[in-house]
């Protein structure tokens, strides 16, 4: 894996531009540098306290190394401080954003993400049938163990002009929901039999994965990657070295352990297999 890591310059928030109209996470978009952007905050009413964007600047950095472009949009980092949480009450208050999304702000100063926003992209409009996007993103949901695509939510966009052209977001719900993250913070990983669950398991056999057929499998392996897994952790563990010191998200406490999941995960030869004992109690 030779591919660069991507430039993640942090930016304070110009402007609030309007309400994103989607997610349980209550997203809005913001404007910053002369960009829109999906911000992203630590608390999201859904996964641990910072998880959620811990594990979007995670998969973003592991697309860019292993070459994937399914999601070529922008990802920057963006500073909540008492100004901003300022703007946003106001913007609450005159029905731009949800009371919501101003708690989850609130509760979100210091440093957060911001995902570009693609104004050239919509909602699928019939079922997704590029084959190559959808081996590439079985490859990155399955590494980190997203499983966070429905038929009503696939969290894919597709192309206004270029009905071929897809784009992938929302890896926030990695880590199996967050499932595998609270198996390491209850230090269940340290048993070799719960780390070999995890680190082996087809992520792709949850039940509400759209992209699931355990009869005859999309996606019968990885990509032939010829690095080693100490190499590939390596490699997480520099993605991990550019998050800013500012960032104090709370996941990062147990960046080791994540990182030795992934990387395993990365390297791991059966974990798109479609048996019995491919899938794991993170799933459902």
């Amino acid at each position: 894996m030779t591919y660069p890591l991507r430039i993640t310059p942090i930016f304070s928030i110009d402007k609030i531009v309007k309400d994103a109209g989607y997610g349980g996470s209550c997203p809005i978009i913001v404007q910053a540098d002369g960009v829109e952007y999906i911000l992203r905050t630590k608390e999201d009413g859904m996964q641990p306290k910072s998880l959620g964007i811990l594990n979007e600047m995670l998969a973003y950095q592991l697309l860019s190394v292993l070459g994937y472009t399914i999601a070529p949009q922008e990802v920057v980092y963006l500073w909540i401080d008492d100004d901003f949480i300022e703007a946003a009450e106001i913007a609450c208050r005159e029905g731009v954003i949800k009371a919501e999304s101003l708690d989850y702000i609130r509760e979100s100063k210091g440093v957060n993400i911001g995902i570009e926003y693609l104004h050239y992209a919509m909602d699928p409009l019939s079922s997704i049938n590029n084959q190559k996007f959808i081996r590439d993103i079985v490859h990155i949901d399955n590494y980190i163990m997203n499983c966070d695509r429905t038929t009503n939510n696939p969290n894919i966009l597709q192309d206004k002009k270029d009905k071929r052209k897809f784009y992938a977001i929302d890896f926030g719900n990695a880590l199996a929901d967050g499932k595998a993250y609270s198996k390491i913070v209850d230090g269940e990983l340290e048993d070799t039999l719960q780390l070999g669950k995890v680190v082996n398991c087809n992520a792709t056999l949850s039940g509400r994965y759209l992209f699931r057929n355990p009869m005859k499998p999309i996606v019968k392996r990885g990509r032939n990657i010829k690095d080693d897994s100490v190499k590939i952790r390596k490699i997480i563990d520099t993605i991990f070295d550019t998050f800013p010191p500012e960032t104090e998200w709370e996941p990062i406490q147990y960046r080791d352990r994540i990182a030795d999941v992934v990387a395993q995960r990365i390297k791991s030869k059966v974990i798109f297999e479609t048996d019995a004992h491919a899938k794991c109690d993170c799933l459902y």
